[in-house]
């Protein structure tokens, strides 16, 4: 029993030797608190982060992803928060506060980038999600300078700059090419304001929101023989950004990377045609679309992406591999 109290009173002693300064003073807090995200947090979406920093003093702040700076700013409010684009996979974020050319404080959160588009599909064991948007989160801290409930204007903005969302999320629309909802900054058209205990979330499979609008891809997608898995599943942001994109149709990426992706034993042409004694394959990249040419030949340009009465979703209402490459090949 006596082992058991000294051993009590040294850890109590350890304690306040962290906590009390020499000089007797309790200990200043840090200089940096990283509120958001959270270590071993899995990201999807567009694999846009928001970072939360809380500074307990004026400071220079150091933003790395994987070892690139992001950002480098002199900060003189309380709380300062800054979006970063993460790689597919994993990542290490890194935030450094410096004043004086004294470092203050340091600290890193390693992240991962989840999409069924990514080589990367395994999460790591130990990483879960964590949404920003979730009562008795982090974002309650945000209530002294943003308001986190929709407005009535957010039905129907006039200028983004009215959206309750936009001063956050405007990174989303920095894009070519930028979906409807998104460019009038309507996210309530999309997006449920009243879900608990996570806010703002969208139905998963999420084809009934799409086909609100896209009755007429609907319709002939399903009177179709045959969907691509995407299409069938409803599981359209697999291949769509909801949001915007720098590729037509929101892709996420270009056509053949995109498809490649999933199907990279298609990506050579030998599916296509492989003959002679150099073994000579089919184009799947590379040269004009011969029906369309101004755009590169891909998978598109024979698959429909999305739905066929062929078994192998050939374009042109082709249902014979004769007839597909009859209509270009008619010389």
């Amino acid at each position: 029993m006596r082992h058991l109290e000294v051993g009590v009173l040294l850890i109590s002693a350890a304690l306040l030797i962290l906590l009390v300064r020499g000089d007797g003073k309790a200990a200043a807090p840090s200089a940096l608190n990283l509120l958001h995200p959270a270590d071993k947090s899995v990201v999807s979406g567009a694999g846009l982060s928001h970072i939360i920093v809380e500074l307990s003093q004026p400071a220079s702040l150091l933003v790395r992803l994987n070892g690139k700076l992001q950002e480098n700013a002199k900060i003189k409010e309380t709380i300062y928060h800054y979006s970063v684009r993460l790689d597919f996979g994993l990542n290490t974020l890194e935030v450094e506060a410096s004043a004086g050319g004294t470092v203050l404080a340091r600290d890193k959160r390693d992240l991962f980038f989840f999409s069924p588009i990514a080589k990367e599909k395994e999460i790591p064991q130990g990483f879960v999600s964590t949404p920003f948007h979730k009562l008795g989160s982090t974002s309650e801290k945000c209530r002294a300078c943003h308001t986190l409930e929709p407005q009535r204007t957010d039905r129907a903005p006039p200028t983004p700059g009215v959206s309750t969302c936009y001063t956050c999320h405007k990174e989303i629309t920095q894009f070519k090419q930028v979906h409807g909802p998104a460019a009038l900054w309507n996210c309530l058209a999309c997006h449920n304001s009243s879900s608990a205990p996570q806010k703002y979330t969208t139905p998963v499979p999420v084809r009934d929101l799409c086909y609100g609008c896209h009755i007429d891809q609907k319709n002939y997608f399903f009177s179709a023989q045959f969907q691509h898995g995407p299409t069938a599943t409803g599981m359209c942001t697999i291949c769509h950004n909801p949001h915007a994109s720098d590729h037509e149709f929101w892709l996420k990426k270009e056509p053949w990377d995109l498809c490649t992706t999933c199907h990279s034993d298609k990506a050579s042409g030998r599916h296509i045609l492989a003959w002679g004694p150099t073994g000579d394959t089919h184009p799947t990249r590379g040269r004009p679309d011969p029906m369309k040419p101004e755009r590169e030949f891909s998978c598109r340009s024979c698959h429909n992406p999305h739905a066929s009465n062929a078994p192998k979703l050939w374009n042109f209402d082709a249902t014979t591999a004769y007839q597909l490459c009859w209509t270009c090949h008619k010389k």
